[in-house]
């Protein structure tokens, strides 16, 4: 009997060593900071992440720092952002031109203000977009709600929440009358499966707290009845499909009315119900809830910072899912911290994800922690990307094309817990009307999150009349992406013609024979293309009067692109 204890307690204790070591501290240099935010980002597209950081550094001037990653070693690079504090970031692409810009809010020194850096050849300049200035405790959210390829903003805080509709950059406020919350969270995410993004809002009404989802109906957003999702505030949340049945479940901590603070996964059921699976999670608040599987099972695991029950009692940890809405605290060894942030992220590229965590520790100092996951090469095997989806097809109806694919398949991540990332150009290799944010060569993702498509094998898009390129690419639940799949492309052709058309235009005859002539009274360049977007004549308006020899085309459909520099039209030739 005492040698199957020793055997017993052996067992025993290996097991808790394997749990305990994942992650080890690693002093990058990077500056410490609380009332803070991080956020992992490729800015400069050379393959490994970035950091992203804003927060009070507790002496001397507030903090909004991006740091590059030079082979696992950190560098500010200076990019003159304005320091903030009680702030929130994001990355993304707004103006689709292949690298990410910021978006983040916050109170600097003197007021309260919310920021839009443009990325211009790693530079960071800032725009003045007309957004509200949101303080303390606010909340920001790159996604492209209407399904026109770029970046919407939803942006909450100082008693409201608005979404910004991007057009061409220039933000507008949409107006859809969601709750003015404060101390609040906001976040993007297709739960109903219908290919546009809905939005989950939480926070503080003004002593009534609140946590509604709003269901994306063709642009126009309705709050849904969730009895079931418990209101909180000054949390945070994330969208994941933990248990693989295709659509998207929830994951929220925050300070309930009995500012009690609280974790909880909402299952997505279906029929727009959501259930509390009562996973054993510590309650949190005041930090962050993010998924990521950290081992390479294949399975999301979750990650939690924040303060806890009980006076001064903060935590950094991590839950191994075990599956069957089961979580496993692995012991991991992480400072706690709260008025931060956390993210996952693979910084050193070595298959696995880390942890970058900050805020405000135990001992009340502003913290930042880099932590890399060391169990790659001796516990788990180094993470594998999925297959690259193939069978790409499409439909198009009017404006909106539908873009199908058959789904890929993983050595860990299960088949329907893969996600996936379109992008779409105006010409081969091009990711300016869809950015996938990832790099269109090698598929290496800019960010590490799930694919824009979601884990849909389609997604419809809204496009203008013209010739695209486009192609796919799989994500798994380590944040690995597949290559793209081979290009495809598609044309929509005349659609609402009378309302793109330029005015005081003439182009005769069509179909054409021989020689195609354009009478028109603005300046333009001109092109003839073919269907797969190859230019075979070009001419602009100072080679007036415009004709185009077209004798040497053989019969068919080509497109006369008109561009005065303002908007681009295309027009259906036909010869014959």
């Amino acid at each position: 009997m005492a040698k199957k204890n020793t055997i017993l307690s052996f067992f025993l204790l290996f097991s808790c060593t394997v749990l305990a070591q994942q992650f080890t501290f690693v002093d990058a240099g990077i500056v410490n900071v609380g009332r803070s935010s991080v956020a992992w980002g490729d800015y400069d597209n050379d393959g490994d992440l970035d950091a992203l950081i804003t927060g009070d550094h507790g002496s001397g001037s507030y903090v909004a720092s991006v740091y590059r990653n030079d082979a696992g070693e950190f560098v500010n690079i200076n990019a003159g952002l304005t320091g903030i504090y009680n702030s929130a970031v994001a990355w993304g692409d707004y103006d689709n031109d292949g690298d990410l810009d910021i978006l983040a809010c916050g109170r600097n020194s003197s007021n309260s203000k919310t920021y839009i850096y443009q990325n211009n050849n790693g530079a960071f300049v800032q725009k003045e977009a007309g957004l509200p200035n949101i303080g303390s405790d606010g909340a920001v959210a790159w996604g492209d709600y209407d399904g026109d390829g770029d970046l919407d903003i939803l942006i909450a805080g100082a008693y409201s929440c608005k979404v910004f509709t991007n057009n061409g950059g220039v933000f507008s406020d949409a107006n859809f009358g969601l709750p003015a919350v404060s101390n609040c969270w906001v976040d993007w995410g297709d739960f109903d499966n219908d290919g546009d993004l809905d939005i989950f809002v939480m926070g503080d009404l003004g002593g009534i707290l609140v946590s509604s989802i709003y269901r994306n109906d063709k642009s126009t957003f309705t709050e849904m009845s969730q009895s079931a999702i418990t209101p909180l505030a000054g949390g945070s949340s994330a969208w994941c499909d933990f248990d693989h049945d295709r659509d998207l479940d929830l994951l929220i901590t925050g300070f309930n009315e009995y500012l009690e603070p609280q974790t909880s996964i909402f299952s997505n059921l279906g029929n727009m119900e959501f259930m509390n699976v009562f996973p054993g999670l510590i309650g949190a608040s005041l930090g962050t809830a993010a998924w990521g599987d950290y081992d390479n099972d294949g399975e999301t695991d979750i990650l939690l910072t924040g303060q806890n029950a009980g006076c001064g009692i903060l935590s950094s940890m991590v839950y191994h899912n075990d599956g069957n809405t089961t979580f496993t605290d692995i012991n991991a060894p992480l400072e706690g911290a709260e008025r931060g942030s956390a993210a996952w992220g693979d910084y050193d590229n070595d298959g696995d994800l880390d942890l970058l965590i900050s805020g405000i520790t135990g001992a009340g100092s502003a913290a930042t922690r880099l932590y890399a996951n060391t169990n790659g090469s001796n516990t788990f095997s180094a993470n594998q990307p999925p297959t690259v989806p193939e069978g790409l097809s499409w439909n198009i109806d009017a404006h909106s094309a539908t873009l199908r694919w058959t789904p890929a398949t993983d050595d860990r991540t299960p088949t329907n817990g893969l996600t996936y990332n379109l992008r779409i150009g105006t010409t081969s290799g091009a990711q300016d009307v869809l950015p996938a944010m990832s790099n269109p060569l090698n598929g290496k993702l800019l960010l590490p999150k799930s694919g824009n498509a979601g884990n849909n094998a389609d997604l419809a898009v809204n496009l203008p009349d013209g010739t695209y390129f486009w192609s796919v690419q799989a994500i798994d639940n380590s944040f690995a992406a597949s290559e793209f799949s081979d290009e495809k492309t598609l044309t929509i052709l005349n659609v609402g013609e009378a309302e793109h058309g330029f005015p005081g235009i003439e182009i005769f005859p069509n179909p054409v024979s021989d020689f195609l002539e354009i009478n028109a009274s603005g300046e333009f360049d001109y092109e003839i293309t073919a269907l797969d977007g190859r230019v075979l004549k070009k001419k602009s308006s100072c080679q007036k009067p415009i004709s185009f020899d077209l004798s040497d085309c053989a019969s068919g459909v080509y497109l006369l692109k008109m561009n005065n520099h303002h908007r681009v039209v295309f027009r259906k030739i036909i010869k014959i």
